[in-house]
């Protein structure tokens, strides 16, 4: 039978049933202490009505020693009492006939009293008073209490044993998302720096072989302008991989011309077979801070992706630039088969792809480098299955000199092998 691989959510499922558990304990402790410490504090009631009731009766002969123990007992009561007639009327004076109640001696008599009948009120709806009786059974006076503040305070610890885990849950699971980043961020790094490593040799190479051909007599122009091309686009590819792990220096420039020349790029290599139309509505006073090689790479990788999603032809892939405010927007639309709702938010993970062929890296290498080196946003804007997706970068607008008129340049390229 093949083991089941251990995957990350059974370590959090783990952490969240251990801290469940210890939550429960703890309740279960807390509420066994809590009920202890409560009969205790009737136990020590009960006595102390006792007491009153042997010094109230005058046939029963009073031990000294009660005397001294009455002394010892009331200290250690450390929980609110007051003492009432039979009909709940708090005694005068009302200082002596309290304890661990706070009682400004400066309200008048009246004012106190109101004070004092409204404790008694919310202590009789917690505990049933303890009764002091005569030799006959007459009620003398009742005894009213509550529990101690440290009572109130221990039963407040499991709630906020079980936030503190929570919060402890929700860190270590942050904790371990920037670690699994920082881990990402150095593999992205180093397969980057290797691959421009790699490519820098042969690149080298081939343009000292490039040289002996234009050197060559009877070679076509045409196959030296083509190889000159691919050389030249192999040199971008170098430099592009040069700069992830680097900061990139960022200048102002126009954003439309970037994308104009990443579309003619694609557009050569798409399939015939699907007819894809690309379609341009671009706003030439669009600029922002940008990373030439860089932001090329991102709009080249979303348009790949665009253009891997049609399924039937005619397909259409648009693009659209302007400017709002202080954001640049560009819009990629497609009318391929669209994103299912229960993958959306994965199709950013580096390595995540329903295709059977591909790495799974160029919508996160593309959200690098909007976020990480632009300042900006990509996001999937919407999608519908068998309908197309619509993916958005967003970018800091470069200030503007003065305000000019939007000059929108609108394009449509005809469809691919009609030419």
């Amino acid at each position: 039978m093949k083991q089941q691989p251990f995957q990350r959510w059974h370590i959090y499922a783990l952490v969240g049933i251990i801290g469940a558990v210890s939550v429960l304990l703890s309740f279960i402790a807390i509420q066994a202490i809590v009920r202890e410490i409560v009969l205790r504090e009737r136990q020590t009631v009960r006595f102390y009505a006792e007491m009153l009731r042997i010094f109230a009766d005058p046939t029963l002969e009073t031990d000294p020693f009660l005397f001294v123990l009455l002394d010892y007992v009331v200290p250690t009561i450390s929980f609110p009492v007051i003492i009432t007639d039979a009909q709940d009327e708090p005694l005068y004076p009302y200082v002596q006939n309290t304890l661990n109640v706070e009682l400004d001696t400066s309200w008048s008599a009246e004012a106190q009293r109101a004070y004092l009948k409204r404790l008694v009120e919310q202590m009789r709806r917690e505990f049933p008073p303890v009764s002091v009786t005569d030799r006959n059974g007459v009620e003398l006076v009742r005894i009213y209490y509550t529990t101690s503040d440290l009572v109130r305070w221990v039963r407040w610890i499991p709630y906020v044993q079980a936030v503190l885990v929570l919060l402890l849950f929700v860190v270590g699971w942050w904790a371990l998302r920037l670690l699994r980043q920082a881990e990402e961020s150095r593999l992205w790094v180093a397969m980057a720096k290797e691959a421009a490593h790699q490519l820098g040799t042969p690149l080298s190479s081939v343009l000292g072989w490039l040289e002996l051909l234009r050197a060559t007599p009877g070679v076509p122009a045409d196959i030296v302008r083509e190889l000159e091309q691919d050389i030249a686009r192999l040199h971008s590819v170098t430099v592009r991989f040069s700069h992830i792990g680097a900061q990139p220096q960022l200048s102002p420039q126009a954003v439309a011309p970037i994308v104009t020349e990443v579309v003619r790029y694609i557009e050569r290599r798409l399939p015939q077979s699907k007819q894809i139309r690309i379609e341009l509505e671009l706003d030439e006073t669009a600029s922002a801070a940008l990373n030439r090689e860089l932001f090329a790479w991102a709009v080249e990788n979303v348009l790949k992706n665009a253009a891997e999603a049609i399924e039937r032809p005619p397909g259409w892939i648009r693009l659209r630039l302007k400017r709002n405010n202080n954001v640049v927007r560009l819009e990629i639309s497609d009318n391929g088969r669209g994103i299912p709702a229960m993958l959306r938010r994965r199709i950013f993970e580096p390595g995540f792809t329903t295709k059977r062929r591909g790495w799974g890296l160029g919508l996160s290498l593309s959200r690098r480098i909007v976020e990480q080196y632009h300042g900006g946003r990509l996001f999937l804007q919407e999608s519908s299955p068998g309908q197309g997706s619509t993916f958005v970068i967003e970018l800091p607008a470069a200030p503007q000199a003065q305000k000019e008129a939007p000059a929108t340049h609108v394009a449509g390229a005809a469809p691919i092998g009609s030419e």
